[in-house]
């Protein structure tokens, strides 16, 4: 049986999900993770060393990590990509979703910035094979090793200078404070990188509702209790990803995120028992305010009652309006 890579092949992947998975179907690349979430948090236009230190503070604060320790594997992980021309192979492991289709924009446009000399290919999958008993594809972590080697064998791509040029301008997009340039970009046809537009549709998603003033992953969560009624916060996650949210694309810790910026507001929109912080996250149950059964409806609006701050890409949003 003929190698599927070799020892000089890097394996490009937004999380560990496949690392293990990889070996067992027999690849004996190297492997490297980059899964800085761009999906959520600020996203500014800086240079690399203040991008990373304001991209560490945001996921420090937002998943309870020490800071340093945020501050350390960012620099870690983006460091690592100044070695990718050290390697004859480098293959891109992505799915369809916001999460991952984000950091492929980020990697084209660092990869034209590197410049490495060394053969690139992309693999980008919406779907399992159909061998693959899998009742709605989420990630590439769903599937088996037989899966993975199917999506080596059938949507390995190698990498154009198109797919470099829209990543790019998609990346650039997404520091801007305002949408509509990456409105644009979601609207192209036959895109260079097929899953991109959708995943920036979705993403787009997450802006303010102008009746509602909530996300859409806000609204379906506060939905999801209004249809099934209190329940634990880990059951909401799990209606949210199979079969509540278009295009999922968020990790548990990521939700758990998301409820709790939802929570900074003069009138709660929901109640969560028991009252102790220190519970399990995911055991505690959610119960639909009147507040929020009325901000659903779009009789309330939230940007009127939120407190925080939160970001959609380049821009903020903030008390009662939208910079």
């Amino acid at each position: 049986m003929n190698p599927l890579d070799t020892k000089a092949t890097l394996h490009l992947r937004c999380g560990s999900d496949i690392r293990e998975m990889l070996k067992t179907a027999g690849f004996i690349g190297d492997f490297l993770e980059f899964s800085d979430p761009f999906c959520q948090g600020p996203v500014p236009d800086l240079p690399r060393d203040a991008f990373i230190e304001t991209r560490a503070a945001f996921i420090s604060g937002s998943f309870d990590l020490p800071d340093q320790d945020a501050l350390a594997r960012l620099r870690g992980e983006y460091d690592a990509l100044d070695g990718l021309g050290s390697y004859d192979h480098v293959v891109l492991w992505f799915e369809h979703d916001s999460y991952d289709q984000l950091i492929l924009a980020f990697l084209m446009d660092a990869i034209a910035t590197i410049q490495p000399e060394t053969e690139i290919d992309v693999i980008s999958v919406n779907q399992a094979p159909e061998f693959e008993p899998i009742d709605r594809f989420i990630g590439l972590g769903q599937l088996s090793p037989n899966g993975l080697i199917w999506c080596w064998e059938n949507h390995k791509t190698s990498l154009s200078s198109d797919m470099l040029t829209f990543g790019t301008k998609v990346w650039k997009a997404l520091h801007q404070d305002d949408p509509a340039d990456l409105q644009a970009l979601a609207e192209t046809e036959n895109a260079p990188l097929p899953h991109m537009p959708a995943a920036l549709k979705r993403h787009l998603a997450e802006l303010p509702d102008r009746k509602t003033g909530l996300g859409l992953t806000q609204s379906l969560t506060l939905q999801i209790i209004s249809d099934l009624g209190p329940m634990p916060l880990g059951k909401v996650f799990g209606h949210l990803m199979r079969s509540y949210d278009p295009l999922p694309y968020l990790g548990d810790l990521m939700f758990w995120s998301e409820v709790q910026w939802m929570m900074n507001c003069k009138n709660p929109l929901f109640t969560l028992s028991p009252l102790e912080p220190d519970t399990n996250w995911s055991t505690r149950t959610i119960t639909l305010t009147n507040t929020g059964q009325e901000t659903l409806a779009g009789t309330r609006n939230f940007l009127d009652n939120f407190t925080g701050t939160r970001w959609v890409g380049g821009v903020r949003i903030s008390p009662s309006h939208m910079d």
